[in-house]
């Protein structure tokens, strides 16, 4: 059996005396390097499905909390079978961020193209609240995203993200889930801080990718057939 993080598999485990191995989401390796940090112009990209679970106006208050170095940039991914109601979310989304200083919503971007394309941003940045026990646990493939495009990494506690950044060095975690929280972790930042946050997702990228779970899904399949 198989999940993609550490709380799953734990859950699955409580419940189901069945431990996962675990394969993330990560993508491929990519062998790019980090782009240049502009010291009066930081900017801050967020790519995925726009959903109102997700709670995106909260990265929309955060920017308002700011200094005038932060730019954001969000890549929203909208499915052709969304809801009314989620349409209508995404209309109001958009209306917001038209009036934020220093946003914009950029044009969807072929899975496969994202790493390359996001390579040019600072720091990527995630805060989602844990409404539900998915989004508690969640390790998204944007993260693993964030890394190979040699980004600083910008994240709520959530406990299986936070744990690789702090364990990689490669960004900061906000004390809570609160937009003014993840803003005072920016504002704090040098650009040395950021180059540093930049280097650090070289390592990480070496070490979580798709290459390294399909290491580790061959010694699964490898072992069902001995």
């Amino acid at each position: 059996m198989l999940t993609v993080g550490e709380g799953l598999a734990s859950e699955y485990e409580k419940n189901f005396g069945v431990k996962p191995v675990i394969i993330t989401n990560a993508t491929q390796y990519y062998e790019i390097q980090p782009s240049d940090v502009i010291p009066d112009r930081i900017r801050l990209i967020h790519h995925g499905i726009a959903n109102e679970s997700r709670r995106l106006e909260l990265m929309i208050e955060m920017m308002r909390h700011l200094d005038e170095r932060f730019t954001l940039d969000l890549i929203l991914m909208i499915s052709d079978y969304a809801s009314e109601k989620t349409k209508e979310y995404i209309r109001s989304l958009k209306d917001n961020i038209a009036r934020t200083p220093r946003m914009q919503v950029l044009p969807a971007v072929k899975s496969h193209e994202i790493v390359r394309a996001i390579n040019q941003y600072d720091m990527g940045v995630f805060l989602i609240p844990p409404i539900n026990f998915n989004y508690a646990n969640t390790l998204p493939n944007k993260l693993f995203d964030f890394i190979q495009a040699r980004l600083g990494i910008a994240i709520g506690p959530t406990p299986e993200m936070a744990s690789i950044v702090k364990k990689f060095g490669n960004g900061v975690v906000a004390e809570n889930f609160e937009p003014e929280s993840l803003a005072r972790k920016l504002n704090s930042l040098t650009r040395d801080d950021i180059i540093r946050f930049k280097n650090q997702s070289i390592e990480a990228a070496r070490k979580l990718n798709a290459e390294k779970n399909e290491v580790t899904f061959n010694t699964v399949l490898q072992g069902l057939l001995d």
